[in-house]
């Protein structure tokens, strides 16, 4: 949502009147990396959702978890071995993260037919700021079939100060021909769904320190796992699959890059979140790394635990051959094992953003603002915040040391979510819905500056915690 002066707040829209797609066939279709088909086999369908709408300086999303998109999907039978997604005009021309930059997208396919047990959303293949593209190694591919159903999830940021729209635009790449070896995509989160798949990194660890999060994961059936790629936020060391019962070898490994401090993602003003990595590796082989029925593997993500980093992300895009008579293994990998990566300029760590906070001057301009405007409202002991339309209220306060703080959502309300931008200790809540609450107990001094993660403009807050004693806490006024 935005608000220019006094101007009551214009909804942000998303529409999909046009949902357009082109078929490229045959030669004209690059071979993805990796495959074995000549271009003449590859068939290479473009399709686009949109347009999307994006309110000035917000967030336009449609949840990956609770209620994806149906999008279409490629007609026929066949074996997707290449996929793509970005950001287009309505003339098919990249739109710069300057104007709207793609957070992230998930593409799913419904699993099963209606009534029957076991009917599922199956990811298959997403990307973010890190501009992955799916690619499968020589002879594999995910099966598709005519009448698919597809979904997408979504979530677009505008940086600029009047309203701006574009597609996303999604590049298929199909080998029509029988005989390759099918994938089961496997998206492996080291964070539970409840509903968005995200931890916190609080910060104030020794420098070049790391949190690790991990979480197991058990193949159903036994198989060849082929390649992996990563998404991850801002502040992440890299992403792992490893096998605890070989010694907790590391089988697949998605590494960020981060853009130079000349990277337009640097530079982008305001800050609506910290900029993620401008690529994460991907890893493949054909020959496959063996795991057996029932076996677990472990997920992991590293991130820099210095500073902190909130409502980050660990997901690995797994692509399992399940195959009956392959059994657990710890033999040394696979000779053709590959980590492929864009040939971008940048750098391995990740480098030190803090995230103002950001309002509107009377040209409905943003700048950078140590706290939202008017006084500061001092409590004795624990608070309560009301978040009610585009208001955090109070907007300002003042708590002592232990002091649990709980923002209650008015039912009917827009979904919020509240995130330290910066301060002492990061924390995040899960997106509230109306009657929602989400409640912290503030155990280190300082200045808290806090936002809307969906409305990162409109939506802000700061809370000084001071030194007190004990006794003051359970006073509030």
């Amino acid at each position: 949502m935005r608000r220019a002066g006094t101007a009551l707040a214009i909804a942000v829209a998303v529409a999909a009147v046009a949902c357009a797609w082109v078929a490229t066939d045959g030669a004209l279709a690059a071979a993805p990396a990796g495959s074995a088909q000549a271009p003449s086999t590859l068939e290479t369908l473009t399709f686009r959702q949109g347009p999307i709408r994006v309110a000035p300086y917000q967030v336009a999303r449609q949840s990956d978890y609770r209620r994806p998109k149906r999008v279409p999907a490629p007609p026929g039978d066949g074996f997707i071995v290449g996929m793509h997604a970005r950001v287009v005009d309505a003339e098919g021309r990249r739109i710069p993260v300057r104007r709207l930059m793609l957070h992230h997208v998930l593409f799913s396919k419904v699993v099963g037919e209606p009534g029957v047990p076991g009917r599922h959303r199956q990811a298959f293949y997403g990307t973010g700021e890190e501009d992955q593209a799916l690619r499968l190694p020589a002879g594999y591919g995910y099966p598709i079939r005519n009448g698919d159903r597809w979904l997408m999830g979504w979530m677009l940021m505008n940086h600029r100060s009047r309203t701006d729209s574009g597609y996303i635009e999604y590049e298929v790449t199909i080998d029509r021909s029988p005989g390759l070896k099918a994938v089961t995509p496997y998206w492996l989160s080291v964070a539970p769904y409840q509903p968005q798949p995200i931890f916190d990194v609080p910060g104030g660890g020794p420098p070049s320190s790391t949190q690790t999060v991990s979480s197991n994961w058990t193949l159903p059936e036994g198989g060849l796992l082929v390649a992996a790629g990563g998404h991850a936020h801002g502040g992440a060391k890299d992403l792992e699959i490893t096998q605890p019962s070989c010694g907790n070898r590391v089988l697949m490994t998605s590494s960020p890059l981060y853009g130079l401090p000349d990277n337009p993602v640097y530079e982008v003003r305001p800050v609506l979140h910290e900029p993620g990595p401008a690529d994460m590796s991907w890893t493949q082989t054909a020959a496959g790394i063996p795991v057996g029925k029932g076996e677990t593997l472990q997920v992991t993500a590293h991130y820099d635990a210095e500073r902190l980093h909130t409502s980050a992300m660990g997901i690995m895009h797994a692509y399992v051959h399940h195959d009956p008579s392959v059994s657990s293994s710890c033999a040394p990998p696979p000779g053709d094992l590959v980590t492929e990566r864009k040939p971008l300029p940048g750098r391995a760590a990740p480098p030190p953003v803090s995230v103002p906070l950001t309002a509107l001057d009377w040209r409905g301009r943003a700048h950078t603002i140590a706290r939202p405007p008017g006084p500061q409202r001092r409590h004795r002991g624990d608070a309560t915040v009301a978040v009610r339309e585009l208001a955090f209220t109070p907007r300002n306060l003042s708590v002592p040391l232990g002091a649990l703080v709980r923002w209650d959502l008015a039912g009917g309300s827009p979904a919020h979510a509240v995130t330290v931008a910066n301060g002492p200790v990061g924390f995040s809540s899960q997106p509230l819905r109306g009657g929602g609450s989400f409640e912290h107990r503030l155990e280190r001094a300082g200045t808290y500056r806090i936002l809307c993660s969906l409305h990162p403009v409109d939506m802000t807050q700061s809370i000084v915690v001071r030194p007190a004693r004990r006794a003051e806490l359970g006073q509030s006024r």
